[in-house]
């Protein structure tokens, strides 16, 4: 399932440690704010994503909802620029 916003880039961190069970776990997040509903929301970036715009530049937002039994999960698509 895929979602759509307006909105723009704040920021976005990535790094990687060892969990407990001893594996190496790589994170990159990416925090937006959704300009419709004035809220800020974190997705996943994916090594399938395009590149993140640059920050609080207004545009679409696209987004893959990957729902799960019990949790649901954001992963960043990709952007196209406003025509504002």
């Amino acid at each position: 399932m895929n979602a759509v916003c307006n909105g723009y880039l704040l920021d976005e961190s990535k790094g990687d440690f060892i969990a407990e069970d001893g594996r190496k776990v790589s994170y990159h997040k990416a925090r937006f704010y959704n300009l419709d509903e004035a809220k800020i929301f974190k997705a996943s970036v994916t090594d399938s994503s395009d590149a993140l715009p640059e920050p609080q530049v207004h545009c679409l937002l696209s987004f893959d909802v990957v729902a799960g039994e019990k949790f649901c999960k954001l992963n960043y698509d990709g952007f196209q620029l406003s025509d504002a």
